[in-house]
């Protein structure tokens, strides 16, 4: 027998839960508990899970017995079969193994100095004294970080040809309309309503598989660091490298999980600061402390600890992933019910996030939560968990403190209005609501340069 859950019929369901995910799925937490069932018109019952324990049961539940490759059928159709999200078993651990190091540990200081470049550069280009979103700058900024540090681009007007395509691509799928019918598994680029979405990512794909083929081409060259140049050096065990298609998948996946996610945690993270002005205040007193009058520089970051608690608590609070799933292959032991195979199982990051037992006052933001400790993985999951754990993670993170380290130190912003930023649904992530308006009043100089005020 499946955990309770609301009687309604499951077209309803389905629509409620779409019209507003976060407000739904907290009423059925509040009516049936940690461990609730959800039945969604045209793809069955959902069982969604909160409480810490259960979630470490599933993330650390043998390969053998949950499957996620199944759960992430959306972006099967953009992302690629041979996608690391669309894998379980062996094969996901090879790929993880094979994709990893340019993830990790000293790999990520070499992008800091082009990060923070790009980051200078965005900011130069903001309006001045009048409202504009954010989110959409934020969004452009972190594809140039990306194509340059992942793909390994630098002339510009490569840069520029990635930087049209790949937006235009990922918000054909941020509609309802690609994301209903995804859901019930069909893929929308075989279909006539979405011939131009499809056009786009044929173009996509064949620049992309250009560009593998120029990089192949090329003589190996150890000072380069990018992710391409990387993965194209990776041998799995057997000795073999990762053939075209797992490098096409793995670059759309990277763009696809990285881009629009940090971006919209960044302007998240913002909008927390600028609506908690002691909060600005003492991680300006920080930047100020550790940075000085330099540059952002890699040996910084480690120093900056309210800024990181800063962002993991926005994170915590709004998380732009709500939820993750699993579908059992084996009858499966919960705390309270064992669940048959071929259940969908939810762990629901944004339900845990809000628990009272985890996060007392948990609407409140606060970073001192995450001061001077390491989160429980199993009580702030915005990445995920266990062996499935994004793998972009660690790269995210970092981005975002050189970012906004760089940002908070040059620019003097405020919220457009008093109007609250509401978390709305963007296919199956979170964003702000409008695009996150802000002013900015001013724009300080750099470190590097002569002082003087740009108006």
């Amino acid at each position: 027998m499946l955990p309770p859950g609301p009687g309604l019929p499951s077209p309803l369901q389905m629509s409620l839960y779409m019209a507003d995910p976060l407000s739904f799925l907290r009423k059925q937490r509040k009516r049936h508990g940690d461990t609730f069932t959800l039945r969604m018109s045209g793809m069955g019952e959902f069982v969604f899970v909160s409480a810490p324990e259960d979630i470490k049961r599933i993330f650390n539940a043998p390969p053998d017995a949950l499957h996620a490759g199944e759960g992430n059928d959306v972006i099967l159709p953009l992302v690629g079969s041979s996608s690391l999200v669309m894998q379980d078993g062996a094969e996901h651990i090879r790929l993880r193994r094979l994709l990893l190091p340019p993830f990790q540990g000293e790999r990520l200081n070499t992008y800091a100095g082009p990060m923070r470049e790009v980051a200078h550069a965005s900011l130069e280009q903001w309006p001045v004294g009048k409202p504009f979103p954010l989110l959409p700058r934020m969004m452009s900024l972190t594809i140039e970080i990306l194509l340059r540090s992942v793909f390994g681009i630098e002339g510009q007007e490569e840069l520029a040809l990635f930087a049209r395509r790949f937006p235009r691509l990922v918000d054909s799928i941020a509609s309802p309309l690609y994301l209903l019918p995804a859901l019930s598994g069909v893929d929308v680029f075989q279909k006539v309503p979405w011939l131009r979405a499809s056009k786009m990512k044929r173009e996509v794909d064949e620049a992309l598989y250009a560009l593998i083929a120029h990089r192949r081409a090329q003589p190996a060259d150890p000072r380069r660091q990018d992710m391409l140049s990387l993965l194209l050096e990776s041998r799995d065990e057997a000795g073999q490298p990762l053939t075209d298609r797992e490098l096409r998948d793995a670059l759309f996946t990277v763009i696809v999980a990285g881009y629009e996610t940090t971006a919209i945690g960044m302007c998240f993270t913002v909008e927390r600061l600028l609506c908690t002005p002691e909060a600005l205040a003492r991680v300006h007193e920080e930047l100020e402390r550790v940075v000085g009058g330099e540059e952002i520089q890699a040996e910084h970051l480690g120093q900056l600890e309210y800024l990181d608690a800063v962002i993991k608590e926005a994170l915590r609070l709004r998380p732009v992933v709500p939820l993750v799933s699993r579908r059992t292959k084996v009858p499966f032991e919960l705390s309270k019910y064992t669940l048959p195979p071929e259940t969908m199982l939810v762990p629901g990051i944004a339900l845990t996030h809000l628990r009272e037992d985890l996060y007392p006052e948990p609407d409140r933001f606060l970073p001192e939560r995450f001061l001077g400790k390491k989160p429980d993985p199993y009580a702030w999951l915005p990445f995920g968990g266990g062996s499935r754990r994004c793998l972009g993670m660690a790269l995210s993170l970092f981005e975002m403190k050189v970012v906004l380290a760089t940002v908070l130190r040059r620019a003097k912003l405020r919220m457009a209005s008093k109007r609250p930023i509401h978390m709305v649904r963007r296919s199956i992530m979170f964003a702000p609501s409008g695009g996150m308006p802000v002013v900015l009043d001013e724009v300080r100089p750099r470190s590097s340069q002569p002082q003087k005020q740009v108006a």
